[in-house]
């Protein structure tokens, strides 16, 4: 027969085991100068935090659980079923700006733009200063999928001035600046991102595009090529054959915008013409001697917009 146990009992029993343990560790001692009553309140309390301390500590907080459940399913660009979580999130918990920021990330990848605008700039005059910048963000990178891009600037400038070390937020500025041709202004941003993010393969395949777009195809090969090579023993690359593609897409539509803008004097990139095809030569590293690898970019139009927040 099974004997039904009282929690409250077997808490408040685990607490006198504690407390009586460490009475009799108390005894054994030199009598402290205070004298032995203070000794065991002494005792009794540490006991009781140590105990409250572990029953913390093995706590689940089901609010943050959820919102990581919803994160996780924006990582995997499941937009639309993220959006209905986040109902059900505030449904349950009630609304605050995390699931909010969510909200309207949701809202910008499901072709929902006005109402995600609106709730990102309800988002900023939040007191807290991260709430801020995300939100900021999530505004410059509305903008630049709407090819709105010197608003999308002023947006990613404001959410890098809150967070200067944000690596995704300067990937988007300097990315957001080689969508609208302006090469030299995405160097200082992408070269602070790559150095802060080195493991972050959307940071440095932007990079790559940046050298790629600026004609140093050297520096991007070795880069694309390191990426291929797994980190650590028993892990993935950081990008495959799919992101190299992608790149190609990335990189036609960046040397459109550097054509439609009037180049600088002195510090034109060397930009194929129309028509023409463009190789990217991925070089091996050594000790490996496999031929490298090339892929054929031929010019045509294409379209990108930046990636998406992580």
């Amino acid at each position: 027969m099974r004997i039904k146990t009282d929690p409250f009992r077997s808490r408040t029993a685990t607490w006198l085991v504690l407390a009586t343990g460490a009475l009799a560790l108390a005894g054994c001692a030199s009598k402290p100068a205070q004298g032995y009553g203070a000794a065991e309140q002494n005792i009794a309390a540490q006991a009781q935090q140590q105990m409250e301390s572990a029953e913390q500590a093995t706590q689940v907080d089901p609010q943050k659980t959820y919102l990581n459940l919803i994160a996780q399913m924006q990582q995997a660009q499941q937009w639309y079923a993220s959006l209905a979580h986040a109902d059900a999130f505030e449904r349950q918990y009630g609304s605050n700006p995390e699931i909010r920021l969510k909200r309207a990330d949701a809202q910008r990848n499901t072709g929902q733009p006005q109402l995600a605008e609106a709730n990102y700039r309800a988002l900023l005059g939040d007191a807290d200063s991260n709430t801020q910048a995300r939100a900021h963000r999530g505004l410059g990178l509305l903008y630049a999928g709407q090819k709105r891009y010197a608003q999308a600037v002023s947006q990613l400038e404001r959410a890098r001035q809150l967070n200067p070390i944000d690596a995704d937020v300067l990937a988007d500025l300097a990315y957001t600046h080689m969508l609208d041709g302006r090469l030299a202004a995405a160097s200082l941003p992408i070269l602070q991102a790559a150095q802060l993010a080195p493991g972050n393969a959307r940071v440095q395949l932007n990079l790559a595009l940046y050298w790629l777009a600026n004609g140093d195809q050297h520096q991007a090969s070795q880069l694309l090529q390191r990426l291929r090579q797994p980190q650590a023993k028993n892990t993935p690359p950081l990008i495959d054959e799919t992101s190299v593609q992608t790149l190609q897409s990335q990189l036609i539509t960046i040397e459109q915008a550097v054509r439609a803008r009037p180049p600088a004097a002195d510090t034109a990139p060397a930009i194929a013409p129309p028509g023409a095809v463009r190789t990217i030569v991925i070089e091996q590293l050594p000790p490996q001697h496999a031929a490298p690898s090339r892929i054929d970019i031929v010019q045509a139009p294409g379209n990108s917009t930046p990636s998406q927040p992580q």
